[in-house]
């Protein structure tokens, strides 16, 4: 299969360090720390442990260096192989875990726009094939890509673009800008966020914003509102609950669960809420969606725990 993501044999120049530059994008450097993957998947584990009744999904979604830059350039670029990563993750995570493999898809589809260049996310098409892979472990069919009503911000500077911002090669990112496709939920969705545990005078959110300001240069913020701490949506599908534990690669990957799902409850990891078992308790959640970034997976862990034991 021939490659399709970056070409970076055929860079004049690469920039390394934190943000690593080929050419005309932008990639976070992505290392790999073994002992913190193992208490990742122990602690997935655990969550299946003291949760019988509930089905955990483990989706760890690849950032856009592993995925887009061909393999054979990744150690000079102290760089990690992110199916090692994914790999290691799930490898210390129990058989009660369901496992989803986001990396093979992705890489098969690198050759289309799946990651932003001037932004660390992926892009909605991305999550789009993080989402089928979800689908075929998880026993749900895939909604047709083609089937979705699509809409579009046509141009978007993102948090690489802000991270080299004053360096001469911010340039190249500037004068060639991402766009921003999005693919809106087929069933009707109504959504809130919650500042804190309490659940409490919730603020309504749109699950796509279809038309965020001008002044909102961060387009990404077009999904369930951005990283706030709660946000519970509701379709007029006629089905399960899930509780989703993510950093805000989930956002993107949200609204395609609405067809399945009546209610999702999504959780920032980061942020301080309610305990996840008085969620699962409160909501009678079936499913637990824990989907971060590899290199989230591993900075993160100890926040994943924290939530997880809550």
């Amino acid at each position: 299969q021939k490659w399709g993501g970056v070409d970076a044999g055929a860079a004049e120049e690469i920039g390394k360090g934190a943000v690593i530059q080929i050419g005309d994008s932008a990639f976070n450097q992505m290392g790999m720390n073994e002992g913190l993957c193992k208490r990742y998947g122990q602690s997935l584990s655990r969550l299946a442990e003291l949760l019988p009744d509930v089905r955990v999904i483990s989706a760890p979604a690849p950032t856009t260096i592993g995925v887009m830059v061909e393999p054979q350039y990744l150690e000079n670029l102290n760089c990690a192989h992110q199916d090692l990563v994914q790999n290691t993750l799930h490898e210390n995570m129990s058989d009660a875990v369901v496992k989803v493999d986001v990396f093979s898809n992705l890489v098969s589809h690198n050759s289309e726009y799946i990651y932003f260049r001037t932004d660390h996310h992926w892009t909605q098409l991305g999550a789009y094939y993080a989402y089928t892979a979800f689908c075929e472990a998880a026993g749900f069919e895939a909604v047709p890509l083609d089937q979705f009503q699509t809409g579009r911000y046509d141009t978007f500077l993102g948090s690489m673009y802000g991270f080299t911002q004053g360096y001469p090669q911010s340039e190249v990112l500037k004068q060639n800008p991402d766009y921003l496709e999005y693919y809106l939920p087929i069933a009707d969705t109504h959504a809130r966020y919650y500042a804190d545990g309490k659940l409490e005078n919730g603020t309504p959110v749109s699950v796509v914003y279809t038309e965020l300001d001008a002044s909102v240069s961060n387009k990404y913020l077009c999904f369930i509102g951005g990283d706030t701490p709660i946000c519970i949506v509701e379709s007029d599908v006629q089905g399960p609950t899930c509780i989703v534990l993510k950093e805000s690669y989930g956002n993107g990957f949200v609204p395609y669960m609405l067809d399945y799902y009546e209610q999702v409850v999504v959780v920032d990891i980061r942020k301080d809420t309610a305990s996840v078992a008085s969620i699962i308790e409160k909501y009678n959640v079936t499913d637990a969606l824990i989907i971060n970034n590899c290199q989230a997976a591993i900075s993160l862990q100890p926040d994943l725990k924290a939530k997880v034991l809550s």
